[in-house]
């Protein structure tokens, strides 16, 4: 072969080579979004089925639905039943949310910037009952809330939903406590601010984002809460998933559906206005 033939194969190759490699260059951007589609997809999947069987006609859990209709809310709205547990989630949410907001931000406001002995300990402690298996610590609250009385009270489950969320309202908080500036909190207090002062009037107000998305976390955590809950509580304290975790095993009908979609539509809601405001997508 002579030099000049193996030179023109050569320059014939590499123009395929090119082909290739911008063929290559091309599918791999399309492959991660259809992989990106597939996963969105597979996760929305079941809410799309939960929204749209909660209109069905019928009165069974079927997709896809075999009519359109919000009987099932109706009743939902206008069941005591229901209607009681609805104002025991809401109390609760009430009661849980201020407790975690408030011992969660101290907590992670000293272990971000504080330096003492036991600081890992602290920490493990803050945030153990997310290592912890949730039937265990529920079986722990079982014994103790019993020992103590409060098994089917309200004072109890606020304990309970409050020992459960409180690590998500650390870890928030933590993540806008990691990236405050301590040079703007020695600049108030060069300009006479007391601690106190200087705590309330810069340090909260920066903290605020983790602050927001560890309220949202607590009440998302106390509205869904289902395993504690079973354990702790009782007929006089029936939360919104307690009751619906009951119907979907002796009874599934859309009305269940129809629950789930009014929380779901409601944390939504609360998320979106929450992130127009505070940003807390930069801290989940």
């Amino acid at each position: 072969m002579t030099d000049e033939h193996m030179a023109g194969t050569r320059r014939t190759a590499r123009p395929l080579v090119s082909r290739r490699r911008a063929v290559a260059d091309r599918a791999a951007p399309l492959a991660g979004r259809l992989l990106a589609a597939l996963v969105f997809l597979f996760l929305l999947a079941p809410l799309v089925v939960l929204v749209a069987s909660s209109f069905n006609t019928t009165a069974s859990v079927a997709f896809p639905p075999q009519g359109f209709s919000t009987r099932w809310y109706t009743g939902v709205l206008s069941s005591p039943d229901w209607l009681v547990s609805f104002r025991l989630s809401g109390l609760l949410v009430l009661l849980v949310v201020p407790t975690v907001v408030v011992i969660g931000t101290l907590a992670a406001y000293g272990l971000a910037r504080g330096s003492f002995p036991g600081r890992g300990a602290v920490h493990a402690l803050a945030l153990s009952p997310l290592m912890t298996p949730e039937i265990i610590t529920a079986l722990g609250l079982l014994y103790y809330f019993h020992g103590i009385g409060l098994v089917d009270t309200v004072p109890g489950l606020w304990l309970a939903h409050s020992l459960i969320a409180l690590p998500y309202a650390v870890r928030a908080v933590m993540v806008s406590a990691a990236g405050l500036d301590p040079a703007l909190e020695r600049a108030a207090a060069s300009l006479g601010a007391g601690t106190a002062r200087v705590f309330l009037t810069v340090t909260l107000p920066l903290l605020r984002p983790g602050i927001l998305a560890g309220a949202l976390l607590a009440a998302v955590t106390s509205l869904g809460e289902v395993a504690v809950t079973a354990l702790v509580a009782g007929a006089h304290t029936t939360t919104v998933p307690l009751r619906v975790f009951s119907s979907a095993q002796f009874e599934l009908d859309p009305s269940v559906a129809a629950v789930s979609t009014v929380l779901l539509v409601a944390s939504v809601v609360v998320m979106v206005v929450a992130d127009r405001f505070a940003k807390i997508s930069e801290v989940l």
